[in-house]
């Protein structure tokens, strides 16, 4: 794209775009669907799974039949086209359509088909999901989220959605904006880090599409890389296959293909039968970040258009993001790694989503049109597509002389076809300046910015591949260091704290092995550990700024403000840490209650950051204490314009007038609180209150925490809003009705203090349960242990002690007394009976598991969970027609436990067969090894290309060649009886109950084979 010449397109469309009384349209409806809903939160804390998604709970509950429900949809439109959102689904847009044409250029899934897909479980296919934090679909993705709609001035209509990334205390805002009269929508997106720690950097906007046979992806690079940062040619791979044609990939499984290597802005598809297609534009420098995803092409991806859809069919994903790649750390090394999230900093950017009508593919895209070219000997065939009205010049050059001009009319999603005469051997190059587009044939023809379209994109440099002998000669301590900024950057934390120590063993003073570990102490509250590792910093060069803007955090966290002010005053001195040292120091003024000097470095963080929330936040609050309410609306009219959904600014108003109030300070602060609490519609309202509450009390205003708090009751409260409104009124008596430690999952550093207190002045054992998950969640374990131990037999809550149990396991204890006391105390709980089975299954306590896994199917008597652990521990009893009777009557959808329920089928069927043959029926046993290559998909999934029968067909041929009497078949040979023997090898040492099984069926198909040769 020509990015200069997209000022000339804008005058060229003004009067279109800006016409009097030309304005989309926006409505709030409500729709019934049909709806697989998901269930059973679970109430054993996520701590036990995965601490990066804590304090998320997950979802147990999944439906196999549908049931009509009813959901809110926010529905935008104009002339051209019409863009639907879910505020109730993660915000997600449901599906974008053209109004002439009917066409889905963004896949609309007609049902809400709930799947356990994502970290926290819930997922449904279609339209555009909007992911934040560490990894995978976002832990919002299937619940509500805080939303408003707006009308603007311009005659645009948005939709705003957003909520809080709970671990990282990260808030993310999208705001899908539908123009008057163009056929594009954008996002516009906010996302910042209020927090003087760095923290994950991820982010993928998910769009799907529909899968068909004609659909071709037309995705600028030469390479794509794998999720492991793996390099790989595209669009044509190893094997000759055009990979960007949908049906060249009928081969291995899923693909997730992250293109690089161009320098382009746009992505998209196109369905070449039905004549349409859609795309994707955002700056280069903004979202390089360009994956396409399929499900495999065999019935192992094909199973999943049932699981996810009823009518609509199989889709792709065309996904975009802030990075190359969805990283997650493989074998291979090369340059690609985690990224962090800086703190007291934020990112914004905006991106357009269009479609595409006749253009016969798409060759070059820009935020006001696309563009598509193709040559046929000396033919040139240019086909413009405009997201607008207007009127534009078609300039071509071949062999880099100008050969034609030709001025074109334009009307939004109306192609328009040009050809021109071209000298066939030379290079030739299209240019649309006012759209701002331009293709060229040869990377070397230069457009106005050096970049061309799809046939000769500018080729980029940027290394992928790391010399294999490049890792293995760094020092071991900074392979060491790498390792772990890695994990730390992945919300690995205790395995990272394992890395740095012993980097500082092996070098003691290292520096960011030092700041690294005092990094983590301050994320743990270890604050005196903190400081003395990064004071050793100090010591080596006093000025560093890094480690004066940790020192100061760790300072301010002790009390000691003298030491705070000072090093967050050298700190400041840094590009790097000049805004968010100025805020820091700001915050310290304001707890100290010098407003003027709030005010002083607040300006100062806006001179080095424009858009800085917490700097205005400090502002504001400066103003309203100093009774200046014209400037205090000044400077909250600015946070709502960087962040329409800021909870903030609502909160100061509610604060405002309870400070004016008479006659009773609840009632003055009325409609003020009334439009607080509205305005927080996400999962966790009471999250959202709590996160206001200790920011306040973070800049010394614990009265204005107080007061917030007082509304917890309003939006969800919960024991740990109460024990934080008990502690900043110092009355231990408002404890007393003790502690329901249900869903309460608290993990913030400020709570720590808060919850000590309350375990100190109230016995109730709920209070010591949750400082022990605190303590847990800052990754401070035997610390938690040791609460927990005082705990004793006195919850009443079986959660408690599965709680208890997974943090003992994790800490090298026997956890099974307490798991099945959580069972005793709670019989009724489906979760923690299987909690219970999986441990008795994992310690080779059998016949225990199977007593307890056939009570729970009689409690359960529909949960496929249950039957296939229920079916695990018959096979390792050896009863297998059992397990078959059991499987053929089970209906498995996505989780934990379906993952393997294939496998457990092939086992079953497989010792059925050796059953047989041992008791010398060998027609049965052939039976069953035929039905052993079988893929039930009623056990939830499909089979792929390639899957692996190696020891079901040496069976069948060794049982087939057997009964013939002739010589040893060639899959009894040597080559294959080695490689069954090396499996079972392998799975000597693992620990996984299903190795235990399989490895005794491989041992046994081996003593059938020897028998047979006999």
């Amino acid at each position: 794209m020509t990015r200069l010449t997209v000022v000339l397109y804008a005058a060229l469309t003004a009067a279109s775009c800006g016409a009097p009384g030309a304005r989309a349209r926006i409505s709030e409806e409500t729709r019934v669907l049909d709806t697989y809903p998901f269930s059973d939160p679970n109430p054993v804390p996520v701590l036990a799974t995965d601490r990066r998604l804590y304090p998320y709970h997950t979802f147990e509950g999944y439906a196999a039949t549908s049931e009509p429900r009813e959901w809110k949809v926010v529905r935008m439109e104009n002339d051209l086209i019409e863009v639907f959102v879910l505020p109730e689904v993660g915000g997600k847009v449901w599906g974008a359509v053209v109004k002439e044409t009917g066409h889905e250029f963004i896949y609309r899934n007609e049902v809400m088909k709930f799947r356990d897909i994502a970290l926290r479980g819930p997922w449904t296919s279609g339209g555009i999901e909007f992911n934040f934090g560490v990894i995978g679909h976002t832990p919002a993705t299937a619940t509500p989220v805080d939303y408003l709609v707006r009308e603007n001035a311009d005659g645009s209509v948005s939709t705003i959605v957003g909520a809080m990334d709970l671990p990282s205390r990260t808030p993310w805002r999208v705001e899908i904006r539908l123009p008057a009269e163009r056929a594009a929508f954008e996002t516009r997106v906010l996302w910042h880090n209020p927090t003087p720690l760095e923290q994950p950097y991820y982010n993928w906007m998910t769009a799907a599409a529909f899968a068909r046979d004609d659909l071709e992806l037309f995705v600028p690079g030469n390479a794509y890389l794998e999720h492991s940062g793996r390099v790989r040619p595209w669009p044509v791979d190893e094997e000759g296959r055009f990979l960007p044609l949908y049906r060249n990939n009928a081969f291995g499984g899923s693909k997730s293909y992250h293109v690089v290597g161009s320098l382009n802005d746009f992505f998209g598809g196109y369905y070449h039968d039905e004549g349409y297609g859609w795309g994707h534009w955002a700056p280069h420098e903004d979202m390089p970040g360009r994956k396409m995803w399929l499900w495999a092409l065999s019935r192992a991806g094909g199973i999943w258009e049932d699981l996810l859809t009823d009518t609509d069919g199989q889709y792709v994903e065309f996904q975009a993001g802030r990075l190359h790649v969805q990283y997650q750390p493989g074998a291979d090394r090369n340059p690609i790694s985690q990224a962090g999230f800086d703190p007291l900093s934020a990112s914004r950017w905006t991106e357009t989503w269009f479609p595409l009508e006749g253009t016969g593919g798409l060759t070059d895209a820009s935020p006001h049109g696309a563009m598509h070219v193709e040559r046929e000997g000396g033919r040139l065939r240019v086909v413009v597509q405009a997201f607008g009205a207007g009127a534009d010049t078609v300039k071509v050059w071949s062999g880099g002389e100008p050969i034609a001009a030709r001025t074109v009319a334009l009307e939004p999603l109306d192609p328009v076809v040009v050809e021109f005469d071209v000298e066939p051997e030379r290079p030739w190059r299209v240019s649309v300046p006012g759209l701002g587009l331009e293709a060229c044939s040869n990377p070397g023809e230069a457009g106005v910015d050096g970049a061309c379209g799809l046939g000769g994109g500018a080729s980029l440099s940027r290394p992928f591949a790391t010399d294999p002998e490049a890792w293995d000669a760094l020092p071991e301590t900074d392979r060491l260091l790498f390792e772990a900024r890695e994990l730390a950057r992945g919300r690995r934390y205790a395995e990272a704290r394992t890395l740095y120590e012993r980097a500082v063993a092996a070098e003691p003073s290292n520096r960011e092995a030092l700041l690294g570990l005092g990094a983590l102490a301050l994320r743990s509250a270890r604050y005196e550990k903190g400081l003395a590792h990064a004071r050793r910093v100090l010591q080596l060069d006093t000025y560093d700024p890094e480690a004066n803007f940790l020192a100061g955090n760790l300072y301010r966290a002790l009390g000691r403000r003298a030491d705070a002010l000072d090093s967050f005053g050298w700190a400041a001195r840094s590009v790097a840490y000049r805004a968010a040292a100025r805020i820091r120091l700001a915050d310290l003024a304001l707890d100290a209650g010098d407003v003027a000097e709030a005010r002083r470095h607040a300006a100062l963080a806006l001179d080095h950051d424009r858009g800085s929330i917490p700097a205005r936040e400090v502002l504001a609050i400066a103003a309203r204490l100093e009774g200046d309410e014209p400037g205090a609306e000044r400077v909250l009219a600015e946070l709502l314009e960087l962040d329409p959904l800021n909870h903030f600014v609502l909160a100061e108003r509610y604060l405002a007038a309870r400070a004016e109030g008479s006659g009773g300070e609840a009632a003055a602060g009325g409609a003020a609180s009334a439009r607080l609490i509205a305005s927080m519609r996400s999962e966790f309202p009471g999250q959202t209150l709590l996160e206001l509450a200790v920011g306040y009390a973070n800049r010394g205003l614990p009265d204005d925490a107080a007061r917030l708090l007082e509304l917890a009751d309003d939006v969800g409260g919960g024991p740990v809003a109460a024990a934080w409104l008990a502690f900043l009124r110092g009355d231990a008596d408002m404890l007393r009705a003790g502690a329901d430690p249900d869903f309460a999952f608290p993990y913030r550093t400020e709570t720590l203090p808060v919850l000590r207190w309350a375990a100190d002045e109230d016995p109730h054992w709920g209070w010591r349960y949750l400082l022990g998950l605190n303590l847990w969640a800052l990754d401070r374990d035997a610390e938690a242990s040791e609460v927990f131990a005082t705990l004793g037999d006195e919850p009443d809550y079986g959660p408690a002690y599965a709680a208890r149990a997974h943090l003992t396991e994790a800490m090298g204890g026997d956890p099974g007394p307490d798991f099945r006391r959580a069972v005793a105390v709670d019989p009724g709980s489906r979760l923690l009976r299987i909690s219970l089975i999986r441990h008795l299954q994992e310690t080779g306590s059998w016949a225990e598991a199977r007593e307890v896994s056939g009570q729970g199917r009689e409690l359960f008597p529909d949960d496929f969970n249950l039957d296939l652990l229920h079916v695990r521990g018959l096979l390792q009893a050896g009863r297998h027609r059992d397990a078959l009777r059991i499987l053929g009557d089970t209906r498995a959808l996505p989780s934990e436990n379906s993952g393997e329920s294939h496998r457990l089928y092939e086992f079953a069927n497989v010792g059925a067969a050796l059953d047989a043959f041992e008791a010398g029926d060998r027609a049965t046993a052939l039976r069953h090894l035929e039905a052993a290559l079988l893929w039930p998909e009623s056990l939830g999934q499909g089979r792929p290309f390639d899957p692996d029968e190696r020891l079901v067909r040496f069976l069948l041929g060794a049982l087939a060649e057997g009964a013939e009497g002739g010589a040893a078949p060639a899959a009894a040979e040597a080559e294959a009886v080695g490689s069954l023997r090396a499996r079972a090898d392998a799975l000597a040492d693992a620990a996984s109950p299903s190795a235990a099984i399989e490895r005794a069926l491989l041992r046994r198909a081996l003593t059938a084979a020897a028998r047979l040769e006999r």
